[in-house]
């Protein structure tokens, strides 16, 4: 990888990293994010952050030293410029202040942003740099997760498209025609290298409690319950008796958190075992169920 191309890809990431501080002097037009911004990140969390651990871990032997201990400077570095950028918002939006109200930001808080994204911006080029050093083992870990990257641009897509507004769906058409695709980047060099390959993996918090299929044996109507600990998406699969799955039985992007009850048509079922599959942002949960 060319000098430049890294710069650049530095850069890029800068911008992905600095967006959070750059919007805490705007006003929030969109409190909850993208669309499906939760199933989104349950997904991020369940199949491709793995994914990019296990590549980063293959990479730790080759580096040098000196860098694994510079990287680790720079991962401290960049959590105390995270806690500052905290400590601006709630400075920036203090909290009960109503929408369209909040107080424009002092000529100290605007310094402070921008010295954040100097700050910031200095360490992302540094590490860019140090990328230079790796480009052919980053190149080829990248080139081994070409296909998962396929898979999850695709779905990750149907996510946002699933859960975007008409005008949303036609405003991601318009960009996909122009060729911008509007797809993550799994893979950033200076990202991928600041990934702390020693660091446990950190457990989801969970959202699912407790389950119930009823009646079981299933009749034709059947009532399944369920409790989110937490709002979140949940969807449940419909599984034969090998673990195939045969069609969804209900997906819900926003479950509130508390008790829910969902009535399930299973008429068409041939009498056998079965099993049902409930997938929430911690992970999903697989039990058995029989249709007489």
């Amino acid at each position: 990888m060319k000098r430049n191309s890294l710069a650049v890809l530095g850069l890029s990431l800068f911008v992905t990293l600095a967006t959070g501080l750059t919007a805490l002097a705007q006003p929030q037009h969109r409190p909850g994010g993208g669309p499906g911004r939760a199933e989104v990140q349950a997904y991020m969390a369940a199949n491709v952050q793995p994914v990019l651990r296990q590549q980063r871990q293959q990479l730790e032997s080759q580096l040098a030293a000196e860098d694994r201990a510079q990287l680790a400077t720079y991962r401290t570095q960049l959590r105390a410029l995270q806690a500052q950028g905290q400590a601006l918002r709630q400075s920036l939006h203090p909290a009960g202040t109503a929408p369209g109200q909040r107080p424009e930001p002092t000529d100290a808080q605007r310094q402070q942003l921008h010295q954040l994204h100097r700050d910031m911006r200095d360490i992302m080029l540094k590490v860019s740099e140090m990328a230079q050093k790796y480009d052919a083992a980053l190149t080829k870990l990248a080139a081994e997760m070409q296909p998962q990257r396929e898979k999850w641009n695709t779905d990750i897509h149907a996510i946002v498209l699933k859960n975007a507004t008409p005008e949303q769906q036609a405003h991601m058409a318009r960009f996909e025609w122009r060729g911008h695709g509007g797809q993550p980047r799994f893979f950033r060099a200076a990202k991928f290298l600041l990934m702390d390959a020693n660091a446990p993996a950190a457990a989801a918090e969970p959202t699912l409690g407790a389950t119930s299929f009823y009646p079981n044996p299933a009749a034709a109507t059947t009532q399944m319950e369920y409790e989110m600990k937490k709002t979140g998406p949940v969807s449940v699969d419909l599984l034969d008796a090998t673990g195939t799955k045969l069609r969804p039985l209900f997906t819900e992007s926003q479950a509130e958190k508390g008790a829910h009850a969902q009535q399930l048509d299973l008429h068409d079922l041939p009498a056998g075992t079965y099993f049902y599959k409930i997938t929430t942002k911690s992970g999903s949960e697989t039990k058995r169920f029989v249709k007489e």
